[in-house]
């Protein structure tokens, strides 16, 4: 039976012959090949809703598990009710088991200034207290699972005041929701901070995975630093990806991140297949 004829009803977990899902983003640049190479994949996360004219998505919907990863919002503020009956919807729509959402700031709370995706929040108390406030308002609507997904600390802010696991850790408990462990993400961190990657993601909440992401880390000639790409996983990231789900005891999907309309077929397939033969899936 495949993942979507099984779902929802049944998550799969971990432990005994179960295995997580092994799939990626849908690009829909590369819907046909995605199609024609359907085995290959569990599952697909959706970075943004279908566009009318798509062609394809009709029979993608039919084919694979769908996973709500769109822009909602950003939790340091409440949600208005059009983004959550939008989020609703969306959710409605893909039959998602789950619904992502990152924990970045957007924008300034005045609304002057909008910030990059991957600007993190302040890790402190009452930015905590913000975001555990607005996910429960947010998990109580959706009727769903929610997850979400850590960003990389690229530069120290002197006015956080803990630890970015502790803070994970002390949300998660608060809110019971999920965590989307993004490896290239704390790889990159560990990087940026000189910290060997495999320390520092034992610090994480790893017993609250639900879903890993691993992906492509280049050198970025503006940063001078590593940074994500639209390229396949390294050795050295597929060697990562299995460290870390071995380490997180529930973790259900394991999804290659590359969403970008230079993403080629082959790049594509190629990863998810090594990602499925690191796993052993």
């Amino acid at each position: 039976m495949s993942p979507r004829e099984s779902h929802p009803s049944a998550v799969p977990a971990r432990g005994g012959t179960d295995r997580p899902w092994v799939g990626a983003f849908y690009n829909p640049h590369l819907a046909r090949e995605t199609l024609d190479a359907a085995e290959l994949f569990d599952h697909l996360a959706m970075a943004d809703a279908p566009r009318a004219e798509d062609p394809f998505f009709a029979a993608v919907r039919e084919r694979f598990v769908l996973l709500l990863h769109d822009y909602l919002g950003q939790l340091s503020e409440p949600y208005d009710e059009t983004a959550i009956r939008r989020s609703r919807e969306l959710a409605e729509l893909y039959a998602s088991p789950w619904v992502a959402e990152h924990f970045q700031c957007l924008h300034t709370q005045d609304g002057c200034f909008n910030l990059n995706y991957v600007f993190p929040p302040l890790y402190t108390e009452e930015f905590l207290q913000r975001f555990i406030a607005n996910a429960l308002l947010l998990k109580s609507r959706l009727e769903r699972p929610l997850v979400m997904e850590n960003v990389p600390g690229f530069f120290q802010v002197p006015a956080s005041t803990l630890p970015e696991p502790v803070w994970l850790k002390r949300f998660f408990d608060a809110t019971d929701t999920g965590f989307l462990l993004d490896l290239p993400h704390v790889w990159i961190e560990a990087e940026f901070a000189h910290r060997d990657p495999y320390e520092f993601l034992r610090e994480f909440p790893l017993e609250r995975v639900v879903e890993v992401h691993t992906g492509g880390v280049q050198q970025d000639e503006d940063l001078k630093a590593p940074w994500v790409a639209p390229t396949g996983p390294s050795d050295d990231m597929l060697d990562y990806t299995a460290y870390a789900v071995g380490l997180c005891p529930d973790v259900r999907a394991v999804t290659y991140d590359a969403f970008a309309p230079g993403l080629t077929a082959e790049v594509l397939i190629a990863s998810v297949e090594r990602v499925r033969e690191r796993l052993g899936a």
